[in-house]
């Protein structure tokens, strides 16, 4: 059995390789779900659904060059 980690908005900043401003932009647009909270500031996503973003992110980088 494989459990789902949890990412945080850093290591996923860092995943999809945008800034702060980029990522959170991204969160407002849509294009990124909100985060589970466990607390205020205490947040994250899980691993499987980073992976997945990371994919399409990608993809669209691809394209757009």
């Amino acid at each position: 059995m494989e459990i789902d980690r949890r990412i945080r908005a850093k290591e996923f900043m860092y995943f999809l390789g945008v800034t702060r401003y980029k990522f959170y932009e991204l969160i407002n647009k849509g294009d990124i779900q909100s985060p589970i909270k466990i607390s205020e500031r205490d947040v994250f996503w899980y691993s499987s659904y980073v992976k997945q973003k990371v994919e399409e992110h990608k993809k669209s980088d691809i394209v757009a060059t």
